[in-house]
Formats: C-alpha cells, sequence, structure tokens
C-alpha cells in the first residue's frame, strides 16, 4: 500500500512540472504582449513627438524667410529636435521634405538604437518564442504647413485699410501711425478721404465684437465684417490694452495680429468692411480716446514728429514677420503678403 501511494505522489509531481511549463510560456506570451509592445509604442510615442517638433520648427522657419538656409536645408535643425525628444537622444531622421510651394514640410523619423538595424527596435521576450522576432521596424511621419490666416479670432476688433497697411509694409522696420481714425482735411493723411477722417460714414474701423464683451472679433478673409459704430473703446478693451501695457513696460513685446480690409460698403450700423488680409504688428503704443493712450519715449516721438492730434486715433507699431503657432485660426494655402503666417500639424 505504501509503494502505490509513493507511486501517486511522484505521478502528480510530475504533472505539476508539465503544468508549469505550459503556464511559462503563456506567461512568456503575455510578456512579449505587455511589455515589448508596451515598448514599441513608447518608443513611437518619442518618434512622433521628434517629428512634430521638427515638422513645425521647420515650418516656423519657412513661414518666416523660405530663404533661410535652415529652410532649404533642415536637417540639422531637424535632427536637433528629434533627438532632443529621444529618451536616449537617438532618432534617425528619415527624410525631411520642404515644399514652398504647397507651404508645406513632411518629417519621417524611424528608432535609431545602438546593435540593432536602423529603423528597428530590439524585443526581449518575443525572441524568446520565436527568433524571427527579434526585432520590429518603429517610425513615424509628420506633416505641418503654414501659409497667410484664412481666418481668425483677433485679439483686438479693430481693422485697418489696404491704404493705411500699405503706406509703409517695411518688415522689422521704422515704426508708424496706424490710424483707425484721422483728419481727411490734413494732406499728411492720404488714407481717410472723408472730412471726419472716418473709413466709412458713421464708421472708426470698429468691427463686431465676440459675444462676451472679450475684446475679440471673429474674421475670414474674403468676407465681409460688420462695422461696430462710435468711436469709443469696445467693452474688454481697455483691459487688454492695461495687459499690453504692463508687458511692454516690462520689456516684453506684443506681437497683434490684426485684420486688413480693402473695400466698404454701407454707413453707420449697415456698414461693412472686406476683409484683405492680416498684419503681424510689433506695437509700441497707442491712442485712443476717454484717456486710453500708452506713448512711451518712441512711440511719443512718431507722434509728435508726424504732427498727429489726439484726435487722431490708432496704433503705433512696426510690422514683422512673424509666425503664430498658438493662435486661434487657419493657415491658409499662401503666405500672407503682411507678413504674417500661422503654422500647424496637419499629420
Amino acid at each position: 500500500m505504501a509503494a502505490v501511494l509513493q507511486l501517486k505522489a511522484r505521478d502528480e509531481r510530475g504533472a505539476s512540472a508539465v503544468l508549469v511549463a505550459v503556464m511559462m510560456v503563456a506567461l512568456l506570451g503575455f510578456a512579449a504582449v505587455s511589455i515589448d509592445v508596451g515598448r514599441l509604442y513608447w518608443e513611437k510615442a518619442q518618434l512622433q513627438n521628434g517629428a512634430d517638433a521638427g515638422a513645425l520648427a521647420v515650418a516656423s522657419v519657412c513661414g518666416k524667410n523660405e530663404t533661410d538656409p535652415q529652410c532649404i536645408n533642415p536637417n540639422s535643425l531637424t535632427s536637433g529636435l528629434a533627438n532632443a525628444n529621444a529618451v536616449d537622444g537617438l532618432t534617425n531622421v528619415r527624410s525631411v521634405i520642404v515644399d514652398t510651394v504647397a507651404n508645406r514640410v513632411v518629417v519621417e523619423t524611424g528608432a535609431l538604437e545602438t546593435g540593432t538595424s536602423t529603423n528597428r527596435v530590439s524585443l526581449w521576450f518575443a525572441k524568446v518564442l520565436d527568433p524571427s522576432l527579434a526585432s520590429a521596424e518603429v517610425a513615424t511621419a509628420a506633416t505641418a504647413r503654414w501659409g497667410g490666416p484664412s481666418s481668425l479670432t483677433s485679439l483686438f476688433p479693430l481693422a485697418f485699410s489696404q491704404c493705411e497697411v500699405d503706406s509703409s509694409p517695411t518688415f522689422d522696420g521704422e515704426l508708424q501711425f496706424l490710424l483707425s481714425h484721422g483728419n481727411g482735411n490734413d494732406k499728411k493723411d492720404t488714407c481717410h478721404s472723408t472730412s471726419s477722417g472716418q473709413e466709412l460714414p458713421g464708421g472708426f474701423g470698429w468691427i463686431d465684437q465676440a459675444s462676451g464683451g472679450s475684446c475679440e472679433a471673429q474674421t475670414t478673409i474674403g468676407a465681409w465684417a460688420t462695422s461696430d459704430t462710435g468711436n469709443n473703446l469696445k467693452s474688454g478693451c481697455p483691459t487688454r490694452l492695461a495687459e499690453w501695457k504692463t508687458v511692454l513696460q516690462k520689456g516684453g513685446k506684443i506681437i497683434a495680429l490684426l485684420p486688413v480690409f480693402d473695400k466698404t460698403e454701407g454707413s453707420g450700423n449697415n456698414g461693412r468692411y472686406r476683409i484683405h488680409g492680416y498684419a503681424a504688428v510689433d506695437v509700441r503704443g497707442w491712442n485712443f480716446q476717454s484717456g486710453n493712450d500708452y506713448l512711451p519715449t518712441d512711440a511719443q516721438k512718431v507722434f509728435d514728429d508726424g504732427n498727429y492730434k489726439n484726435s487722431d486715433l490708432g496704433i503705433i507699431g512696426r510690422f514683422t514677420r512673424y509666425v503664430f503657432d498658438e493662435i486661434d485660426g487657419e493657415p491658409g494655402t499662401d503666405g500672407s503678403p503682411y507678413g504674417a503666417n500661422i503654422v500647424s500639424l496637419t499629420g
């Protein structure tokens, strides 16, 4: 009887060994799925971040100046950003294609691991189950484009005439006074033909704001923006100007994207402005009604040298080439004639 019991115990131990072996294979399979696949996803996330950063950087450079060396030959720029987004500091930039006709750049990145073929990542557990699964290819791509805004939410609901803007479109040049309201009888003011200095009868360049008194206005190229009559600052705008003043007084910069119109029609509450483009303006000061003025030394000099009067209202600044990558707007297919471009990821 004792011999029979001992035999049964040995049989059970053998069965357990077989069961453990089967379970080890299953556990290795689960490890291959959870750890190896997780590693592939982690690697791809790093590659995607690097491709996105590279594409946006090149688009920003090209949006400012398509003859910039980093736009013509962007490999160094994209490689640096791709490597900076990799935990091990290694990324293979497979290709960078810049299309200045379509205003688009495509960056392709792949894995770069020591001891493994280019664009492949080694697998730790899968190769135990199958030697042919020693590595897997990991690659990704990002597409960014740049162009003048086709529509946007302007942070200041004031539009300027094409005549006013075209009178001195010198990018990164001299300060000038962009008049929203001038004096048509003054020979220095060639863009405001009415005796009152208005852009249209009953209008002063202000356009309908977004709801909530946020000092913002939604506009679209080629569409008409309704005139907001009256010559006083609109709701929320004194606060916006106070914020700008604080930034400027601390030595910071305010780059405003301002709507430009090329036609007007109607008058008063029925007046409209047709939006032609957007100008990037490096704001230095302003003069508006109700004591809302800020004229530091350089802006005051422009005001004084031009013999402007208190009734001459508008913004003092300089046109600049500028790329906006965080703005409530959409880039168009063409570059902006006024230096303002938006970059965005499209794929």
